[in-house]
């Protein structure tokens, strides 16, 4: 069985904007455990995201999440926290993705993994490729294939848009609406905070 693992990120990567930096996976044993949740997703003449989405329409998908077969793993960065590192721009980017894929693949319930990435400029195809291979092998799990992805064309992105989203917003806005209904669903959180 080759489980899944879908990432995507909500916040900027600039010194200016937004104070937190998101990254979210949704680890999950089969793509079609989501199809339920998928289904739930706005069907509008663009493409449906969190923060085009109505509240009821960001509750409704969140809601379904529950009923699945998934776990959670999300990484926030405090970009006001000057203790943190990596705090801007393509570093800040692939230094999250890089601690994300090792907290996601050491919670995945199954040894062989796809792993899709929301489309970035942030890192290269190839470069993303060489961390999920490197981790994998530390872990004894197997990356079967690597990729990005259009959120407009690939299901389980958009679910995690949605996600991600939602766990943004409690940091961001300092908001636990949305959060509050995945939270039984986070298996997995690494948090970066101003001390």
């Amino acid at each position: 069985m080759t489980g899944l693992i879908a990432i995507e990120e909500s916040g900027n990567l600039g010194e200016k904007g937004t104070r937190y930096f998101v990254m979210v996976a949704i680890v999950s044993r089969r793509s079609r455990q989501l199809l339920s949740t998928y289904k739930k997703i706005p069907k509008k003449d663009y493409e449906s995201k969190f923060g085009n989405s109505s509240d009821e329409e960001r509750k409704e998908v969140l809601t379904e999440i529950i009923d699945s077969d998934t776990q959670i793993v999300y990484v926030c960065i405090d970009k006001d926290n000057w203790n943190e590192p990596y705090r801007y721009g393509n570093i800040l980017y692939q230094k999250t993705l890089e601690t994300l894929m090792e907290c996601a693949m050491s919670t995945a319930p199954f040894k062989d993994m796809k792993i899709v990435v929301d489309e970035s400029r942030s890192i290269k195809i190839g470069d993303m490729r060489a961390v999920s291979e490197t981790i994998s092998s530390k872990l004894g799990k197997n990356v079967k294939s690597c990729s990005k992805v259009s959120s407009s064309s690939n299901k389980c992105i958009q679910i995690v848009d949605y996600v991600a989203g939602a766990i943004w917003t409690k940091y961001e806005k300092n908001d636990s609406e949305y959060f509050d209904i995945i939270e039984e669903k986070i298996s997995l959180a690494r948090e970066s905070f101003r001390p």
